[in-house]
């Protein structure tokens, strides 16, 4: 009797744990399983983003070199849309160097063999460095251009300056 009894529960034992065998293996099949490769998928994304990461950051730094070797601060002055329009071209200029415009006027334009020549005179507000880059990056962008006379006075009432600039800008009208 107690051999039937004994028998019974390793029975009964048994079958508990091969009961709990087949939960565990639904348990992982079904929950565990796909959370792991989802982590693993995480884990190879994060990997590869962190990559991408680094690339861009070794683009930046050599995108900086190469600004200061063309005497640039950074290279988006070579974009600063050198077909665009005279009054267009001095307005990203002007907006570059951080220089408010008061006022821009227009004596015309004079047509010689290929060129034209377009005549302007602005007044702009901003602080001495922001009028020094706006001429450095006047005489040395994409388009020929000169200064004909500035003047730089001080604003009563107002640490800013304004300056006062005649300035030509000459493009190529491909006929000679």
């Amino acid at each position: 009797m107690m051999r039937r009894f004994i028998d019974n529960r390793i029975a009964v034992f048994l079958a508990a744990t091969g009961l709990l065998l087949v939960v565990g293996l639904v348990v992982e099949m079904g929950f565990a399983r796909p959370r792991l490769r989802e982590l693993s998928s995480l884990i190879e994304e994060r990997s590869r983003l962190l990559a991408q990461i680094r690339t861009q950051q070794q683009m930046e730094g050599q995108s900086d070199e190469l600004a200061e070797h063309l005497g640039l601060s950074d290279l988006s002055e070579l974009s600063m849309a050198p077909d665009a329009d005279p009054a267009t071209y001095l307005g990203l200029l002007l907006d570059h160097s951080r220089l408010v415009r008061l006022s821009l006027t227009t004596a015309g334009d004079k047509q010689f063999s290929g060129v034209k020549r377009s005549d302007f005179s602005l007044r702009a507000q901003g602080g001495y460095a922001d009028m020094q880059t706006f001429v450095r990056n006047l005489e040395s962008g994409p388009r020929l251009a000169s200064v004909e006379a500035f003047d730089i006075r001080t604003q009563v009432g107002t640490s800013e300056l304004e300056g006062r600039f005649n300035i030509s800008i000459y493009d190529s009208t491909g006929k000679e």
